[in-house]
């Protein structure tokens, strides 16, 4: 579930995938909302420090995708998941 009882809008691939985070609703709505209100995918990878590292970011959609469907990467919405998990004292790299 996303903020406000919301699902999730943006899926979130943690790597490896047994290693998430215990608090993971807290993490998906920070996500969602760096995503304000818009679609996409992230992939969070697990560093040998025990931070997460954002690898990769979709651009965001208006709309929900189709499962398969590739969507175009984005740079600066990679560095706005970031900047948001670090700004809400989440340990991202």
């Amino acid at each position: 579930m996303g903020a406000e009882g919301l699902p999730a809008r943006v899926a979130v691939e943690w790597v490896p995938g047994e290693d998430c985070p215990d608090d993971l609703d807290k993490w998906q709505r920070v996500v969602d909302s760096a995503y304000a209100g818009g679609y996409g995918r992230v992939r969070l990878v697990r560093q040998p420090d025990g931070k997460w590292k954002v690898t990769s970011a979709t651009t965001m959609m208006p709309t929900p995708w189709a499962e398969g469907e590739t969507l175009p990467m984005s740079k600066a919405m990679r560095e706005a998941v970031r900047a948001v998990l670090r700004a809400r004292g989440f340990p991202v790299s």
